[in-house]
């Protein structure tokens, strides 16, 4: 549960409850973020047979009150941070890298149908999914890149730098 515990790390630097004792800082998350959704995605794939699957059921109430739709069978690296609920649709078949950051109105998935693209997207280390950005189809988003809002990719980012605009380029390149 290494991957639980990066998570709440993460929640904890971005919501800067640092100076809280570990007992407000749980609370806080608890009531006041998106963590619970974070914390049974993890709990749903725990080892132990009993926290799993008594963490199932709760995980599927949690996707549907807050709309963020993480399959179970999902695998996303250490570092989930979700900023907003909402309509998050995230493709089981996609690879996610670790510290992704995921802002609400994001899609995930492969284009299928009249394309015939059924190939998922490959997400990397240290990206960031902005509001309302779609990623779609056989594309790799390099690591530590930023996909600007609104931004629909549909060919591959590479590492380090923004993507902007429909269908998304590059806009600057960080070395």
């Amino acid at each position: 549960m290494s991957a639980l515990h990066d998570d709440y790390l993460v929640y904890v630097k971005e919501h800067e409850l640092s100076a809280f004792s570990k007992i407000k800082k749980l609370v806080w998350l608890l009531t006041k973020t998106t963590f619970p959704i974070v914390l049974f995605y993890r709990l749903a794939h725990h080892n132990v047979s009993l926290v799993r699957y008594l963490s199932i059921p709760v995980y599927k109430i949690v996707r549907i009150i807050s709309g963020v739709q993480i399959p179970r069978g999902t695998i996303i690296g250490k570092g989930l941070f979700l900023p907003h609920f909402g309509m998050i649709v995230l493709n089981k078949k996609a690879v996610y890298g670790e510290f992704l950051t995921i802002y609400h109105g994001v899609t995930v998935g492969a284009k299928g149908g009249a394309s015939g693209d059924v190939k998922s997207p490959v997400i990397g280390n240290n990206v960031r999914l902005s509001t309302g950005s779609i990623i779609l189809g056989d594309v790799t988003i390099g690591d530590n890149a930023t996909i600007g809002a609104g931004a629909v990719v549909v060919k591959s980012i590479p590492a380090n730098c923004v993507a902007v605009g429909n269908p998304a380029k590059p806009l600057v390149v960080n070395s």
